[in-house]
């Protein structure tokens, strides 16, 4: 029965062997899980007994998991990140690929005596370093939207780009070096090209049919209200453009579902897309390590061991050496050229290919793949120690060389204010950290107000445009405290944190509290699970968009049922109060909502996420809390304010103007959770709130 379900045989035992061999590996390993899947595809072909594995749809699978991989990479990297990195993507990854190359081929042909073809393709397999890895790598260590994690994903797209030329001049070179035919110049030039057309001409259409199409076909789909079909849409975008960019224009499957993700990221879905389709790729991308494992035949760690050795210390020293000294004379950091050297210490997916391509036209033997996946299995699994070793050897140069030191002071571009910058932008100044609709509208207030700000955002933000509207712009990591000292937080009056991630953007706050311990934050949070995180403190507002828009309900169609709302028959006088009426009840209610959560009632605990950060926050926080009501019991009776009649110190929205109309006497309560226990008034809420209304 099970021979007649491949596809089903082949699953169960990938992802039956990645579970167990990735918890070992993160577990007692200390090496990321894609180490673990690696090695469960070793051992697939070893353990007696499992379900048959399909090679042949196993490693379909796995080009679905790196169309997946890439379609989420895109969708987090905008054109916009290409341009900001050319000046060190380009000439860098054309380089080191060429000198790698260069020095795969010399030791190939002189040290091993390797014919000048065989030579050369080996020299080919060690210039590419694998999309996949590079991705999870930045991802794990949280660099993808850092620069220096743009700077590679950069770098690896141009060699994706220079591998598809390459794999168009293999099938000339070849007839060439084994003397078949007659191959001319004029018909090499034509094959290049033809493939250089046809990715120009791909690039072209996505970046101007797909850029309309795309987001109009999810709007469609979104409007039906169908989660099924909106992930049915989004996987088929990634998938289909992938096969079309290969099958129509030459272009690989990688390359063209990072450039479908990237036409996405600038539709107003690319957050739900990428939500969406995270899981599958998640998935895809498991069995995409497990068919690495599976094509190494592991006899030659022991017939050939010195040979894999060579061939991994070539990648691991000569590969990185080069990436790192081209990335310095470009005058780009330290970090970046140690983080560079970091993520290109290792070959995977696009070695396997021109291997595999080689060896069908006859440039080498099946010798050779073994010999190239052996060797990418060692550095994919050693990798991780290069990234843990990054502040050892920056610290390591940086005192014994001075070079280094002037390195290490570089920034990179739009990493510190201009040098112009006046002083209006040094003190007294608004902190924005983030960047995404939400902040744009209200950079249009605060610019409307003339205030001075200062803008924190991800290398996908437009940059040139905001610092041509007047802000200051730094690209960066809010969670590194030197970015927050570039923005001057010592000296700023507020910031504004909006971030999509609410643990990291946690980070921030105890960064810039430490750096600032007066500076008032206005936090945005999604939910109202994660208000405890933050401190109940008069220097911190928290404006949570799910309460926002409960309490805004529940307050004006309880105003608007007393005739408080203005409606266009009243005098202005009139209309002023009624809308007075109503923004102070919402107010009000709001304040005593955030109270309610923090108190956390038997319906309504606080849910944050299960991390060790999030754990510790909630710890100090409940310090806090714990040290606050000993100081409320000893002040009892000491005329103490409570938390219910406005002493609460965790502001409202617009808590200034608050203070000014707020109202003696007892306020209303919010009414209690309804059936889904999230906090939003029901009917039955709205009702009782009405009551207290009208008592009032």
């Amino acid at each position: 029965m099970s021979s007649s379900l491949p596809l089903l045989t082949s699953l169960v035992t990938g992802f039956g062997l990645a579970l167990p061999f990735g918890y070992l590996a993160e577990r007692f390993l200390r090496t990321p899980a894609l180490v673990g899947y690696i090695l469960a595809g070793v051992s697939a072909g070893l353990i007696p007994g499992l379900p048959a594995v399909d090679e042949s749809l196993l490693e379909q699978t796995a080009e679905i998991g790196v169309m997946l991989l890439m379609f989420g990479v895109g969708l987090h990297f905008s054109v916009r990140d290409l341009v900001s990195v050319k000046g060190v993507a380009l000439p860098g990854a054309v380089a080191q690929m060429a000198l790698a190359t260069l020095l795969g081929t010399l030791f190939g042909h002189f040290v091993w005596g390797w014919n000048f073809g065989s030579a050369v393709l080996f020299g080919l397999t060690l210039s590419c370093a694998s999309t996949v890895v590079v991705t999870k790598a930045l991802e794990i260590r949280g660099l993808t939207y850092q620069m220096n994690g743009q700077v590679a994903v950069g770098w690896l797209v141009v060699q994706d780009l220079v591998t598809v030329f390459i794999m168009v001049c293999l099938p000339p070179f070849a007839q060439v070096v084994l003397g078949e035919g007659n191959v001319s110049g004029a018909a090499i030039v034509g094959d290049l090209a033809k493939t250089l057309a046809g990715v120009v001409l791909f690039v072209v259409l996505m970046m101007v049919a797909g850029k309309k199409a795309l987001p109009w076909v999810l709007k469609l789909v979104a409007a039906t209200g169908s989660r099924e079909l909106f992930t049915l849409a989004v996987v088929l975008i990634a998938i289909g453009i992938a096969y079309g960019a290969t099958a129509i224009f030459e272009v690989s499957y990688a390359l063209g579902a990072f450039f479908a993700g990237m036409v996405m990221q600038e539709s107003r879905y690319a957050h739900r897309g990428a939500k969406n389709s995270l899981p599958l790729q998640d998935a895809f991308a498991v069995l995409f390590f497990v068919s690495v494992g599976m094509m190494l035949d592991w006899r030659i760690f022991i017939d050939r061991p010195v040979d894999v050795l060579f061939v991994a210390a070539l990648i691991l020293l000569g590969t990185t050496s080069v990436s790192f000294g081209l990335v310095l004379l470009l005058r780009w950091p330290l970090d970046t050229a140690l983080t560079l050297a970091a993520c290109v210490a290792q070959i995977g997916e696009f070695s396997f290919i021109l291997a595999a391509q080689g060896i069908n036209l006859g440039l080498a033997d099946k010798g050779l793949m073994s010999l190239v996946v052996a060797a990418s299995i060692v550095t994919i699994a050693v990798n991780p120690v290069f990234f843990a070793m990054i502040p050892k050897v920056r610290n390591r140069l940086v005192l014994r060389f001075p070079w280094a030191k002037k390195a290490a002071v570089r920034q990179p571009p739009h990493q510190e204010l201009p040098k112009d910058a006046g002083k209006d932008f040094r003190k007294g100044q608004i902190i924005v950290v983030g960047w995404n609709e939400g902040v744009r509208q209200v950079l249009e207030g605060l610019r409307a107000a003339d205030r001075r700000i200062i803008l924190v955002v991800p290398p996908s933000a437009p940059l040139n445009q905001l610092e041509a509207q007047g802000f200051g712009v730094i690209s960066g990591d809010a969670t590194d405290p030197m970015i927050l000292v570039e923005a001057h937080v010592t000296s700023a009056s507020v910031m504004l944190l909006a971030l999509q991630d609410e643990i990291r953007m946690k980070r921030v706050f105890d960064v810039a509290r430490e750096l600032n311990n007066r500076l008032k934050i206005v936090v945005r949070l999604r939910n109202h699970s994660s208000i405890a995180l933050f401190p109940a403190d008069a220097q911190t507002v928290v404006v949570d968009e799910e309460l926002v828009v409960s309490v805004a309900l529940a307050s004006n169609v309880v105003a608007a049922s007393k005739g408080r709302v203005p409606d266009g028959t009243e005098d202005e006088d009139e209309a002023g109060e009624a809308a007075l009426a109503a923004r102070r009840l919402f107010e009000d209610e709001y304040r005593r909502a955030v109270a309610r959560i923090r108190e956390g009632s038997p319906t309504e605990k606080p849910v944050v996420p299960n991390t060790p950060e999030a754990e510790a926050a909630l710890a100090r926080i409940r310090a806090d809390e714990a040290a606050r009501e000993a100081k409320k019991a000893a002040q009892e009776g000491g005329g103490a304010p409570s938390p219910a009649t406005g002493g609460l110190e965790t502001a409202s929205p617009k808590a200034e103007e608050l203070v000014e109309v707020q109202e003696e006497g007892e306020g209303i309560e919010l009414p209690k959770p309804d059936a889904d226990g999230r906090g939003r008034p029901g009917l039955g809420g709205l009702k009782d709130l009405w009551g207290r209304w009208t008592k009032r």
